[in-house]
């Protein structure tokens, strides 16, 4: 079976995913610099950058999967030897 092409939709869903979350996670760091420490919500933007960041690192991991198990499923080329 080969795994090549849904690997490579994987691929490019995740990096769709990951898209709007980087644009999200701007905008919560932007308000983390812009937000007083002492408001109510400054603790809660800080989770919500926080829970960005393990979404990222889920994001990164299943992408690398999905790129071994292309890398594994595309044919080998042979390099001719060296004189």
């Amino acid at each position: 079976m080969d795994f090549t092409d849904p690997c490579k939709r994987i691929r490019g869903r995740l990096h769709d995913l990951a898209q709007p979350l980087s644009a999200l996670a701007g905008l919560v760091d932007l308000m983390l610099m812009e937000m007083d420490e002492r408001s109510p919500c400054y603790r809660e933007a800080q989770l919500m950058n926080q829970q960005l960041d393990e979404i990222f690192k889920i994001v990164r991991d299943v992408r690398s999967l999905a790129r071994e198990a292309t890398d594994a499923a595309a044919p080998r080329r042979e390099l001719p030897q060296a004189f």
